[in-house]
């Protein structure tokens, strides 16, 4: 496994160390002794410690990550998979421990899981967090933003632009209500806002700039699951329309003007990522 070159720019750095934990993730996985190693959790670990520890996972050591295809990933993904249902599940769990009790010996042989079935174990977290992260998080948003145009005057967000990104967030949770196709679209940015949040709430109060530096990057994220939804409803379109109804192949499921309001908002959360993140 390469190491990092110091000598890097920070970005390649990053880039670097990203794609060497992948390969470390899947490799620890693959070795792990039990399902506890496989999720890197305490016997202990709540519900909410074990999901978190299964999207970390998933996150970094996911199949579509790798580039061409690497099998040993396919396959760490389905152990993870299986180790998070039968961990989150307090009757499974059980029966686990027992058979860990009794000697039973654990091998990846054992594993009887497939592509579909963990990706739809993935799809049903997604889901769960997805609903979690929207209940009531537009409220929150609509109050920061107005909080970023009081304090910073030149990156000022309309109001008629707020209006249409709620417009964007409604028609967005409608979608998800009356179809599951689309979070494989957002699978990788559904659990980094995820894991921005979850590091929002272990910062102190008094650590008021990372604070102000992760609201941002979280609000960015939000804003942006439309726009790359928006962006895939127009490629299937271009798909499958014929060459008569070819004059729509521009309309998602979102209008010109909700698509420019978000892109405006992202562009100016962008700025003041980059001015953040410069102090």
């Amino acid at each position: 496994m390469p190491f990092i070159n110091k000598s890097q720019p920070p970005q390649q750095q990053q880039q670097q160390q990203q794609k060497e934990d992948k390969y470390r993730y899947v490799e620890e996985i693959l070795s792990a002794p039990d399902y506890y190693h496989v999720l890197g959790i305490k016997r202990n670990a709540t519900s909410e410690e074990i999901r978190r520890a299964y999207i970390k996972k998933s996150r970094v050591c996911h199949p579509d990550k790798f580039v061409p295809s690497y099998p040993r990933a396919t396959e760490s993904f389905q152990i993870l998979s299986i180790a998070y249902e039968t961990l989150i599940n307090p009757s499974t769990k059980l029966v686990y421990d027992l058979s860990k009790q009794k000697g039973i010996p654990y091998t990846s042989s054992s594993f009887t899981s497939d592509d579909n079935h963990s990706n739809d174990t993935l799809q049903r977290v997604l889901h769960q967090l997805f609903n979690e992260m929207l209940e009531g998080e537009f409220q929150t948003l609509r109050a920061f933003i107005h909080a970023l145009n009081e304090t910073n005057p030149g990156m000022h967000i309309t109001e008629d632009a707020i209006l249409h990104i709620e417009l964007a967030f409604r028609k967005m949770r409608e979608l998800f209500q009356s179809t599951h196709q689309y979070y494989k679209v957002i699978q990788f940015e559904l659990m980094r806002l995820y894991e921005l949040q979850q590091e929002l709430r272990q910062l102190s109060y008094f650590a008021v700039w990372k604070r102000m530096q992760l609201s941002i990057t979280i609000c960015k994220v939000l804003l942006q699951l439309p726009i790359i939804i928006n962006t895939h409803s127009k490629q299937q379109k271009q798909l499958l329309e014929d060459s008569q109804t070819r004059r729509d192949e521009h309309q998602g499921i979102l209008n010109q003007n909700i698509e420019s309001a978000l892109k405006l908002a992202v562009g100016l959360l962008e700025s003041g990522e980059r001015f953040t993140k410069s102090w």
